[in-house]
């Protein structure tokens, strides 16, 4: 008899390791605001492996923007944030630091607050300490991808001498970014040619200036270019033959590279840290995470400027793009 209650004891206690944690209680539901511009699908998978299923122990909270007009975005951006603080919201999930800085000056310091992707959020200000963040605010950190980025481009081209380098000025830390960068480009003998997306430079403006011997763009966060301004640039650089490189692992339509964290990986590590949230844990005390960096080559692009990709690049490619890739994610695409 004793066997059997010590036996059913250690059952129990196995039972207890080897079982998945869940939300707080059966009873409990949360409300967590995706504001996110990328597509949320990593995160939410993650949220429903922690257990939290939408409509059920979870609601979650979007934007909507698609019909606002640019003069008008800033109020109706803070009019829905206020509508999800009223709601009650349970933390914010943000794109970026920036995004986590600007918002918390809108919601305060007792809503938390989780950020997808920073290349340094104590330069930003979204944190005090990468171990102990000390506010409402933790989330991902990249690991010094534009550095990286520009040491590949000079292996991917080893005649490489100049790049075009474009910031935003929407971006908090892109004076700490461009001198990390600086600091490589310096070692390597390559020359920086800056550009700045604000309101007083358009993305027409970057474009055309443009210098016609650079051997490669190089975007940085929160650069984005209107249809026209994007069409421009894929003109001029395969005209030109200068490939364009980018800041994350999603492929991109004539961007040679792409360097930096997978949007959708670091969006379920930005879960991780929801779920640790809704448990009870404090931003404060959740250490900053670092998101993995992978490698996109787009062969299809590089040929477009008769580019061709070094073997020992292709082994070290987490994705490689190749010809037609994007005509048949056109045609998978359902008919809406």
């Amino acid at each position: 008899m004793k066997y059997s209650k010590v036996v059913l004891i250690i059952i129990v206690l196995i039972a207890s390791i080897i079982t998945p944690t869940y939300a707080q209680g059966a009873d409990d539901t949360y409300k967590v605001a995706l504001l996110l511009w990328s597509d949320p699908t990593g995160f939410k998978a993650k949220m429903l492996e922690y257990g939290y299923v939408e409509g059920e122990n979870l609601t979650y909270l979007s934007l909507d923007m698609q019909d606002v007009a640019m003069e008008d975005w800033q109020a109706e951006y803070q009019k829905q944030v206020q509508s999800m603080v009223d709601e009650g919201v349970d933390v914010f999930v943000t794109e970026t630091d920036t995004d986590a800085v600007n918002l918390r000056a809108l919601v305060g310091t007792e809503i938390p607050i989780v950020f997808a992707r920073s290349d340094d959020p104590v330069a930003t200000g979204a944190v005090t300490d990468l171990v102990n963040p000390g506010g409402n605010v933790t989330g991902n950190i990249t690991n010094k991808p534009h550095e990286r980025r520009l040491q590949l481009l000079t292996e991917i081209d080893p005649t490489t001498k100049k790049i075009y380098y474009i910031s935003s000025s929407y971006a908090l830390g892109v004076d700490v970014t461009l001198q990390q960068v600086q600091a490589v480009a310096d070692k390597l003998g390559v020359e920086v040619v800056t550009a700045q997306l604000s309101e007083t430079m358009t993305g027409l403006q970057v474009v055309q200036n443009i210098p016609e011997d650079a051997d490669w763009v190089f975007i940085t966060p929160f650069v984005f270019f209107d249809p026209e301004s994007n069409q421009m640039l894929m003109t001029f650089c395969t005209e030109h033959q200068i490939g364009i490189a980018g800041i994350t692992d999603d492929p991109v339509p004539g961007y040679v590279v792409g360097y930096g964290p997978s949007v959708n990986d670091s969006n379920g590590q930005a879960a991780q840290l929801v779920d640790r949230i809704l448990r009870g844990a404090s931003p404060a005390d959740l250490p900053v995470q670092t998101a993995e960096n992978f490698l996109t080559i787009n062969l299809e692009a590089a040929a477009a400027i008769n580019m061709t990709i070094p073997e020992a690049i292709l082994r070290q490619a987490n994705t490689i793009v190749r010809p037609g890739y994007f005509e048949s994610l056109a045609t998978e695409a359902p008919n809406n």
